[in-house]
């Protein structure tokens, strides 16, 4: 395994301070204490409240907004079809759905295209955190260029539906496993998919399991969330596919850089939460690829070629391109679908690691070694290959420690499945 080092680049500029945030609201008492909270906030953040929809569209013709927060229950409208709308004439807009809640004789929209769903009743501070946590770790991945790139799209993968239900009955005050795996098993596919990878040799349960709840057991919550989310992400580009790029085998990489990145955390005794992170940054950590592919063909086919012709990897390929990479573009949607940092910072930096603002161990290295590591099978010099970056390495201390890790890689090839 070749192991020359990369280039790190400094981090990019920073982000103003101002953020316009457009609140939808009900009539009632919490929408006066949301716009009582959150104006609080001024001058730091811009607030504009509007109760219906003619509103809503009006002020989005009129003013960029960095986040819109809507009420999902108003009973003026459709305000699933507003969201919609507002992810229509402002695709960049982070955006926020406040939901029923299960159990109480509403249905949840789980099928609104928002970023992240939070339930109702929702404290004014958990709405303000959650919007502090999303500016925030989008603060160091949001240059002018990359913003630009990601106005420009047109088809972005959404948070699923299945994932949604799941983080719903995870984080409410009387959580099930046994639930959870029944919410997996009302989606046939999904609950196959997932029983497959259960099943498989990295598990090593020294039995099959059959059933979504007892495989929800089993796996628990954090490993639970991370197959669901991948494989619904994945689910959504099944019937995209060319000559020269196959979903199926950027599946396949995936989940081996997944299941390493997590060896690799549990070979350094980081704890669960690490592992758990990095095992899902690794699944998800190819994510731009499908965004690029689906969005710009023609531009993915010239990238594609580019590659072939000059034998530089997909990274450096993108750069050249879209003056950014499938793995900023990847960091950017998971920020907006309020996952942890860590997972965020390894998927926007698994390339160039250096770059990143903690240099310590963690999911980000797990990740960026994992990715590398997962593709040995090349040869060097071989189209795309690429690199472990040792001076990163070697900057934490850890330079003797990638032969561990190569071992670890050799010990088994993690099957898909």
């Amino acid at each position: 395994m070749a192991t020359n080092a990369s280039a790190s680049a400094a981090s990019g500029p920073k982000l103003p301070v101002e953020r316009n945030i457009l609140l939808v609201l009900s009539p009632g008492q919490e929408g006066q204490a949301w716009c009582a909270e959150l104006q609080a906030m001024q001058p730091k953040w811009r607030l504009e409240p509007v109760l219906d929809s003619a509103s809503t569209l009006r002020a989005v013709a009129q003013k960029q907004f960095d986040a819109a927060v809507v009420d999902l229950t108003g009973a003026e409208s459709d305000r699933v079809r507003l969201l919609r709308q507002i992810m229509e004439h402002a695709p960049a807009t982070l955006r926020i759905g406040l939901a029923a809640p299960p159990g109480r004789g509403t249905v949840p929209q789980f099928d609104a295209p928002a970023h992240q769903l939070l339930a109702k009743p929702c404290n004014p501070k958990v709405l303000i955190a959650v919007l502090a946590r999303a500016f925030a770790t989008q603060n160091f991945l949001a240059d002018e260029t990359l913003k630009k790139l990601i106005s420009s799209l047109q088809s972005l993968p959404v948070l699923p539906a299945v994932y949604t239900q799941l983080l719903a009955e995870l984080q409410s005050p009387e959580p099930s496993l046994e639930k959870a795996g029944e919410i997996v098993a009302r989606d046939p596919g999904l609950s196959a998919k997932m029983l497959q990878l259960v099943n498989s040799a990295f598990f090593a349960l020294g039995r099959r399991v059959a059933d979504p709840a007892e495989a929800a057991m089993f796996l628990g919550s954090e490993t639970l969330k991370a197959l669901v989310l991948s494989l619904q992400v994945f689910a959504q580009f099944k019937d995209f596919g060319s000559k020269d790029f196959s979903v199926e085998a950027l599946w396949s990489h995936s989940w081996a850089t997944g299941v390493l990145a997590r060896r690799i955390c549990a070979a350094e005794g980081v704890g669960q939460a690490a592992s758990a992170e990095a095992f899902i940054a690794g699944l998800l950590h190819d994510l731009g690829k499908l965004v690029f592919a689906t969005n710009f063909p023609e531009k993915f086919a010239a990238t594609l070629q580019l590659i072939q012709r000059e034998k530089v990897t997909m990274w450096e390929a993108e750069c050249r391109i879209y003056d950014a990479s499938h793995a900023e573009v990847g960091g950017y949607l998971l920020a907006r679908w309020g996952l942890p940092s860590p997972v965020v910072e390894a998927v926007a930096f698994h390339h160039r690691p250096g770059s990143a603002r903690l240099q310590a161990f963690g999911p980000l290295t797990a990740v960026h070694v994992a990715n590398v590591l997962s593709k040995k099978t090349q040869t060097a010099g071989a189209r795309g290959s690429v690199f472990v970056d040792t001076n990163y390495l070697r900057s934490l201390g850890l330079g003797p420690r990638l032969a561990v890790w190569q071992e670890l890689c050799s010990e088994s090839r993690p099957e898909p499945g």
